[in-house]
């Protein structure tokens, strides 16, 4: 069978924590360290202690395993103020009203939330209850389809940034990319940038429905429009994978950070999208998170 990369391992202290977690699932596998791969006897220095390979048809169980581990590696040292740093505490129901945005906004200030992700027409009373704190005031434009035209989006970011948001969440229109205007599409999310800045603009790609290669394509292109995110999802089409988050890091990184949001429900679930490479993460789940994580590690 054959057998297929699962990660590179920094240390002999990760290597004994990954391969016994393999051994207890039955998970075949390849631990190659790099003292094993010397070249004529001779240890050539490299980066890390060595690679670990798993037999492909094992891969997907692999993968989980992989996630669940990093996570727990994250999470040492971190506490549940470090947590809500990460989290852009969303409201995204189209039935929420007022009520349900004093609710929220409470519980983004109690934990101290990055940003309070929330629907264009609650954005300026957002930004009255959120006045004088770190809490940013994040919203959406063409939401959650992106296939509106650039300078619809660009109008109704910089009438949002007007309202108070300092920080857009905008869709990126995968129907134009995909069908080979790339370089269009990447043309309209500068334009957003242009129309908004100073502030924020993450560029939600929905990255399950372009696939890593143009996902990947896409994220490169985006280098040089200024915008300061690229975010896995809109949260309607599916949930944010780790495999999903590397595709934007690789790509992205440095200059673009990444945004994980759809399906984020558990502190395992967020836990392993911050290993993957993600800085922020989108969840209307992030209440219970932050709970889930004082209960488990205290204040």
């Amino acid at each position: 069978m054959p057998m297929v990369l699962l990660r590179d391992l920094d240390d002999r202290f990760q290597a004994d924590l990954w391969t016994q977690a393999l051994e207890e699932h039955g998970v075949p596998h390849l631990l190659r360290t790099f003292e094993d791969t010397a070249y004529d006897g001779l240890f050539v220095s490299q980066k890390g202690y060595g690679r670990l390979f798993v037999e492909e048809e094992w891969l997907a169980r692999a993968r989980e395993i992989d996630a669940e581990l990093a996570g727990q590696v994250v999470a040492q040292g971190m506490s549940p103020a470090d947590l809500a740093a990460c989290l852009d505490h969303t409201l995204l129901d189209p039935l929420a009203g007022p009520a349900e945005l004093e609710r929220h906004i409470r519980e983004c200030l109690a934990m101290g939330a990055a940003a309070a992700c929330i629907p264009p027409w609650l954005t300026s009373r957002a930004a009255r209850l959120l006045a004088g704190s770190r809490t940013a005031v994040c919203s959406v434009a063409g939401f959650p389809l992106g296939f509106e035209t650039g300078p619809a989006k660009a109008g109704e970011a910089a009438s949002l940034v007007e309202a108070g948001a300092t920080e857009i969440d905008v869709v990126f229109n995968r129907g134009l990319a995909l069908c080979g205007g790339l370089a269009a599409a990447v043309e309209e999310m500068a334009a957003v940038v242009r129309a908004v800045e100073p502030q924020a603009v993450k560029v939600i790609l929905e990255t399950s429905a372009l696939g890593p290669e143009l996902s990947a394509r896409a994220a490169g292109a985006l280098l040089d429009s200024g915008a300061a995110f690229l975010k896995t999802g809109s949260g309607f089409f599916g949930p944010a994978t780790p495999a999903e988050v590397g595709i934007l890091k690789a790509a992205g990184a440095p200059r673009l950070k990444v945004k994980a949001a759809g399906g984020i429900k558990t502190l395992e679930n967020a836990l392993a999208l911050l290993a993957a490479g993600a800085d922020r993460l989108g969840a209307s789940a992030s209440w219970a998170i932050y709970q889930e994580a004082r209960a488990q590690w205290g204040d």
